[in-house]
Order: C-alpha cells, then sequence, then structure tokens
C-alpha cells in the first residue's frame, strides 16, 4: 500500500447534511491494516465529494487529512469488547415491527445508514428498531448487492458504515443524545466477511453515559447467531452554546 494515495467519500454517504459519515470514512483507513481490530478517532468533519489524502504517520497510524490537518487517524488496538447477548432473528425482526424508527424524533429518512428512503446502492438502509426489555437496538439487515456490484463481500467501508448508525440510536433512544450528536471513535473488529444478499442481525447497545459522552458497542451476526463484526464508539453531543 503506497504511503499516500487519495480517496473521495461519495456525496450520498452521509447522515448529517453536507458531513462525511464517520463509518464510511473508518472503513477506507482500515483498508490500510491487515487484519485485526482497529480504532479511527475524528478530528473535523469529513468534506462530501472531494479529494483528499490517505497518508501513513507516525506509529504505524493512517490518516485522511488535507493542508489543514487530519479529518480522522486510525491505528491498531489490542481488542474490542464483545456484545453482551446477540439478538435471534425473530426478536429483530418483531421490534421492526412494534418499534419502527420512523416513529421517533430521531429518524431521517435520507441518512446512509439508517434512511429506508435511500435507493438500493445509495444506503444501508437498517432498519434500526428498539429491542423491548434491552438497552438495545436490532433489526435484519440484507445488504443490497447493489452497494457492491461484481463483489463477492461487501466492502470495509460498508461494514464499518454499518456499525456506526445503530449505536448512534442507543445514544439517543436510551440516554436521550440530542440531534447533533456524532462520532468521536469508532474502533471495530472484523472477524469475518459480510456477504451481499445474505441475512444478518445488527444490533447496537448502550455502554455508558457522562455528560456530553456516550459509549455504545454495535455488532452484526449472520441470521444463525455467528458474530462478524463487533465495536465500541465513543459519541459526542454539542457543547452549550455560550449566553
Amino acid at each position: 500500500m503506497p504511503h499516500r494515495s487519495t480517496v473521495v467519500i461519495p456525496p450520498y454517504a452521509y447522515g448529517l447534511p453536507g458531513v462525511g459519515f464517520g463509518g464510511y470514512a473508518a472503513g477506507l483507513l482500515a483498508r490500510r491494516f491487515d487484519g485485526g481490530p482497529v480504532k479511527v478517532s475524528f478530528r473535523r468533519p469529513l468534506p462530501l465529494g472531494t479529494p483528499v489524502e490517505v497518508r501513513a504517520g507516525e506509529e504505524g497510524t493512517y490518516e485522511i487529512a488535507d493542508g489543514d490537518g487530519p479529518f480522522a487517524r486510525a491505528q491498531a488496538v489490542a481488542g474490542v469488547p464483545l456484545p453482551p447477548r446477540v439478538p435471534a432473528w425473530e426478536e429483530a425482526r418483531r421490534a421492526e415491527k412494534e418499534h419502527p424508527p420512523a416513529d421517533t424524533p430521531y429518524y431521517t429518512p435520507d441518512c446512509y445508514g439508517c434512511g429506508m428512503d435511500r435507493e438500493p446502492g445509495l444506503g444501508l438502509r437498517q432498519n434500526v428498531s428498539a429491542l423491548p426489555g434491552h438497552d438495545m437496538v436490532a433489526t435484519t439487515w440484507r445488504p443490497d448487492p447493489e452497494l457492491s456490484p461484481g463483489s463477492a463481500f461487501l466492502p470495509a467501508e460498508h461494514v464499518w458504515g454499518a456499525l456506526d448508525c445503530p449505536a448512534g440510536w442507543t445514544c439517543h433512544l436510551f440516554s436521550a443524545a440530542p440531534r447533533g450528536t456524532v462520532t468521536a471513535y469508532l474502533a471495530a473488529d472484523v472477524r469475518r466477511p459480510v456477504v451481499p444478499g445474505e441475512e444478518y442481525v445488527s444490533f447496537a447497545w448502550k455502554v455508558s453515559h457522562a455528560g456530553r459522552k456516550y459509549v455504545a458497542g454495535s455488532a452484526l451476526a449472520t441470521r444463525d447467531g455467528e458474530l462478524c463484526a463487533h465495536a465500541e464508539s465513543l459519541w459526542l453531543s454539542p457543547a452549550p452554546r455560550a449566553e
């Protein structure tokens, strides 16, 4: 892998308008590592549709950057906590029917991660829903083959993207995180490939909340409950405006 290259976060890969989706960018950086858990920390909002540099940093890190400095920086880490449990397929199906995200004030129909108004290939379309009795969200998920035409496996940027949005939902639903809460870091361990067209359970759970900081876990598992990828993320809510 060259020490310097460029990437473009496509115009459709956003949750907040005009800002590159954190999980998508994290996956682009994760491609630079030879497997194992990776942590990506975000420094500034990521631009859409503009070539930005990917460069090697100190001590085995990689970063997406421009002339003003890094937008995001990635490094290998020792491990990522495992999920407390893997919801069953039917549990996730029931949550989708009984607690759809469109019934909440946090739903954004055009979000790259959870927006159900997205066309196939232009969004992940994860119908993230509250799982009754647990501080957890879950959804059944079939990654559309249009996300990666001609590829046997889902690219890292879409896999990492699928780990991002569900974690944010736990912050909203179980810790009352306000709109505008963003990913500060995302650390993930991808254990096995995710195959377009196959069926998965996507889920996330609350870990902690203190002040403006929210920690959540997220994961992908096969329909039969085999873990494919799991992550931990820190989310930050907007700072109060000065009077």
